[in-house]
This record gives C-alpha cells, structure tokens and sequence, in this order.
C-alpha cells in the first residue's frame, strides 16, 4: 500500500514539474512578441554561443582566469579578515580606555583632597599662631 502512495506521489510531484516547464517555455515564448526582448534575445545568444567556443577552443585559459579569479578572492578575503581583527583589536582597546580614564579621575581627585587638606591646615596653623 506504501508503494502506491509513494508512486502517487512520484506522479504528482512529475506533472507538477511538467506543467511549470511548460508553463516557463509559454511565457518565454509569449515574451518574444516583444521586438526589443527578441533582438536582447538573439544577441545574448550569440555571445553565449561565442564564449562556448572560446572555452572549447582554449579551455586552460579559462581555467587560468578562473584561478586568478579565484586567488584575488582569496586575497580580499584574507584582507578583510586582517581588517578585521584590526578594528576587533582596536574597539578592545578602546572599551579598557573607560576604566583608565576613571583611574585617571580618582588620583587626580585624591592628589586635589590632599592639597586641599594641606592647604586647610597651613590656614589653621597661620590662624593659631597669629
């Protein structure tokens, strides 16, 4: 009984694909009434037809401009992911600059508090001595 419903599924799942191949092949058909898709048609045809022959004519060198395609990727990839640990680095760095700056703060604050005590009780001795 499996198979059947399996095989039912094949079937659907077959004229399904077919009625959205024929479906495709009637609005490409119905998209050439138009004279200027017709002419983009034919000429992106052409230089498809004139790149095939090309590769079977030489197909190293299309090998070889998909190697240096492929290594100049290759390179900007590694660049960006060195840039990318840069500005990781640098944005690390910059979230311990608020904890230094607070540092910064408090001695500066304590050195003030210490000249200022310092400096109220230089007053106080020149008071009691007068």
């Amino acid at each position: 009984m499996s198979n059947i419903r399996e095989e039912y599924k094949c079937a659907k799942k077959s004229k399904f694909m077919q009625a959205v191949f024929i479906g495709a092949l009637a609005g490409a058909a119905i998209s050439l009434f138009d004279k200027d898709t017709r002419y983009s048609v034919l000429e992106n045809t052409k230089s498809c037809m004139g790149n095939m022959k090309e590769f079977i004519k030489n197909p190293n060198g299309v090998l070889t401009q998909v190697r240096e395609t492929s290594s100049k990727v290759r390179s900007t990839v590694e660049k960006i992911s060195d840039d990318v640990s840069f500005i990781s680095q640098k944005v690390e760095e910059m979230k311990d600059i608020p904890s230094q700056v607070a540092q910064v703060v408090m001695e500066t604050k304590e050195v003030f508090a210490a000249e200022e005590e310092e400096s109220t009780s230089s007053q106080q001795e020149r008071i009691s001595l007068n």
